[in-house]
């Protein structure tokens, strides 16, 4: 019996899991380790890769952002960043963080001055932590889906980062109008009565309603002169009409971004992912290329404030460099071929 789990350990179906065990299993015969040894180092050092697919591949990234000081320090810094920013935009009047409003002569200047300011935050691992779903991921060795995230944004239960809702009362007391810029799903498949299905009817509940819930339990609203539908904005909203608002189905945030951007002096925008500031350009294969930082480097701590995320987000779409689906032994596989490896 334990010979025979330890040749299913050793010999794993899955290449993914060969190509990642084969510089430890070389290891440790060349440090003269017998059979056992080589099986217990594979399965401390590699536990959950072998086989299938593993959501436990987030458990380090889960597990530092939702235990760790230094997750929490980067979150109260980042906050205390942005309070610092907001004071200086306040007394600058040509102050603006979006690139469409800086303006080309001194009437455009004079018209910006005049907007009330406004700032835009992301939602999602920006002012509410998604962890304990990523949690629930990880520990049931579950993959992502449509119909698990939005139970879990129905519940209204996500809690702020550190910092997060001190400085949006700060801003409110400022007078400055806040804005939540998410892209959660407007509509999406919702198991209501928990049947565990969906059935009909359910293929495209109305969502907003959750996230909404969600930040007035927090005290993240309500807020003065704005509604608590126009203060959040999700992907995919329709107008009066019913119809989705142009732009506004793309994951892409910029025509959400600019809609905001004749009514208002956005001094300041926070997220946790490139699309929360700017636009990726697009690669010739359909994937997402990488942003010109460089042209962007005057922003970021000031007008633009990024948090850390290193469980999920377009950065991956980016190393993919793919506009098709790619299975999940091709993303781990793209992955290790971008790593700068000591050796």
């Amino acid at each position: 019996m334990y010979q025979q789990r330890a040749n299913t350990l050793l010999v794993p179906e899955n290449t993914t899991t060969i190509r990642a065990l084969e510089p430890l299993v070389m290891m440790a015969r060349a440090a003269g380790m017998n059979r056992f040894g080589l099986v217990l180092t594979t399965m401390l050092l590699c536990f959950g890769c072998a086989g299938k697919y593993s959501a436990r591949i987030n458990l380090n990234s889960a597990a530092w952002m939702q235990t760790s000081e230094e997750y929490r320090a980067l979150s109260l810094g980042a906050y205390d960043v942005a309070r610092r920013s907001l004071d200086e935009a306040l007394e600058d009047p040509g102050w603006t963080a979006l690139p469409s409003q800086v303006p080309a002569n001194s009437a455009e200047a004079s018209v910006l001055a005049e907007l009330p300011a406004a700032i835009i935050l992301d939602v999602d691992e920006t002012v509410l932590g998604s962890l304990p779903y990523q949690a629930w991921l990880v520990k049931h060795d579950q993959p992502f889906t449509p119909v698990s995230w939005n139970a879990w944004v129905s519940e209204s239960s996500a809690e702020p980062l550190p910092g997060a809702l001190e400085f949006v009362q700060y801003a409110r007391r400022k007078g400055v109008a806040v804005f939540y810029l998410s892209n959660r799903a407007y509509h999406g498949a919702l198991d209501r009565n928990a049947d565990g299905q969906i059935t009909p009817g359910e293929e495209q509940v109305e969502l907003k309603s959750y996230t909404i819930a969600n930040l007035l339990r927090l005290g993240f609203l309500p807020q003065s002169n704005i509604s608590n539908e126009d203060s959040v904005i999700l992907r995919g909203e329709t107008g009066k009409e019913g119809q989705v608002r142009p732009g506004w189905a793309s994951s892409d945030k910029t025509a959400r971004r600019e809609s905001l951007s004749s009514g208002y002096r956005i001094v300041l925008v926070m997220g946790d992912d490139l699309n929360d500031f700017t636009a990726h350009p697009r690669h010739p294969d359909g994937g997402d290329s990488a942003v010109d930082l460089d042209r962007h480097k005057a922003r970021w701590g000031r007008s633009w404030i990024m948090l850390p995320n290193p469980i999920y987000g377009s950065w991956e779409r980016r190393l993919y460099g793919a506009g098709h689906e790619l299975s999940t032994e091709e993303k781990i596989n793209m992955k290790l071929d971008r790593l700068e490896a000591w050796q």
